[in-house]
């Protein structure tokens, strides 16, 4: 079945600046048994993943529009159309491809609106083939919220490969992986290593930030970060846009990782991967962080420097305690996360919805949705 992948505004389908969104689409679609099948189409970027069928809809450095993807698209003819996370690409494509499943793949909480907003996402969202949530969180308090959209909603959690996000040697080192935005918690962790770092650097411990940069904003929370930390350079160290390769290295040395949300997050790939690379893990009950971490890690409030300083100095001082979760972490990936069995199980669920999609009795009403509602 030729399925295509689209990647809307704000992703970078590449290997330095991928987002949490961006890695998940490629692993799964490196890993998919439809492999041979399916392309993804992408905004024009330096270093594109090569490992994938990629089309770039846009020059380099330009944001696609929903427009911009109607010619590649119908060049390739795609069976199944699955569009990550950008409602509006959505939308557009449904339009433009009446007859073909257009699947939303989610990896967050859907925002409420007003009612009238509500009652026309709703409507629109019932001509989806149906909606992919990355955790059981998302698609709750989607489902409470829309109660009208009867459009299929599945969970398929995030994936990695655990051979490539495995263990090294443990150096006495805490790290933060992640976008270089405030409602990630990156001050807090600062403020939380500015209360506890004459402690930490007496037991020998540093404090690594490995940031995500994909706009001007986070460059400037990443600049803010630097000055914030700029009298421990000593003991802190700031990377930006690292591939992924390098990012496992980091990973695979640390002993802590610390992901302090502040946002209700769709998942919490960073944290199954610091498990997989046997880092114990300090993390918030934001969102859907604790369906990544279950019982294996140190779940705290958000935005509470003061309980990351804690966590740290705890762990810091036993050893026997960050080995035992570092196992248990790594036993949970493995056994729940494996991207073999999430890429498995992933086609099964695009196959249920595209078969649904082209045998049920609602495609007239889709097609009758399609002449009668405004876009």
């Amino acid at each position: 079945m030729r399925t295509a992948i689209v990647m809307p505004r704000n992703m970078h389908f590449c290997k330095s600046r991928a987002t949490s969104i961006d890695l998940c689409a490629h692993d799964l679609a490196l890993h998919s048994q439809n492999k041979s099948n399916l392309r993804v189409f992408a905004g024009g970027e330096a270093g594109l993943f090569d490992d994938v069928d990629v089309c770039a809809v846009t020059p380099p450095g330009k944001k696609p529009t929903p427009a911009k993807f109607y010619d590649p698209l119908s060049e390739f003819g795609p069976q199944l159309i699955v569009v990550h996370q950008h409602l509006e690409t959505a939308f557009q494509i449904i339009n433009d491809f009446p007859g073909t499943p257009v699947i939303l793949h989610r990896h967050g909480r859907f925002e409420r609106n007003s009612g009238f907003k509500r009652w026309k996402y709703t409507r629109k969202m019932n001509r989806l083939g149906g909606i992919i949530w990355v955790g059981e969180d998302a698609r709750n308090n989607f489902c409470e919220n829309f109660t009208g959209v009867k459009t299929r909603s599945v969970v398929v959690p995030n994936g990695i490969d655990c051979e490539l996000w495995s263990p090294a040697p443990k150096a006495n080192t805490v790290i933060y992986v992640g976008r270089a935005r405030k409602d990630k918690g990156i001050f807090d962790l600062a403020a939380a290593w500015l209360a506890c770092a004459d402690r930490m650097k007496a037991l020998g411990w540093t404090l690594e930030f490995v940031l995500a940069v994909t706009d001007d904003g986070e460059d400037a929370t990443a600049n803010a970060l630097r000055q914030m930390l700029s009298n421990h350079q000593t003991s802190v160290s700031i990377e930006t846009n690292l591939i992924a390769a390098d990012v496992q290295r980091r990973l695979a040395k640390a002993s802590i990782a610390v992901v302090p949300s502040i946002v209700a997050e769709g998942f919490g790939r960073t944290a199954i991967e610091a498990m997989s690379c046997g880092a114990a893990v300090i993390t918030t009950h934001s969102g859907g962080l604790w369906e990544a971490v279950g019982e294996t890690g140190k779940v705290i409030n958000p935005s509470a420097p003061k309980e990351i300083a804690t966590a740290l100095f705890d762990l810091a001082d036993n050893k026997p305690l960050r080995n035992a979760m570092a196992k248990s972490g790594r036993e949970r990936v493995l056994r729940l996360f494996d991207i073999h069995q999430i890429a498995e199980l992933y086609d099964d669920m695009l196959m249920s919805l595209w078969d649904e999609f082209v045998s049920g009795p609602h495609t007239t009403q889709r097609l009758i949705d399609h002449m009668l509602v405004s876009e």
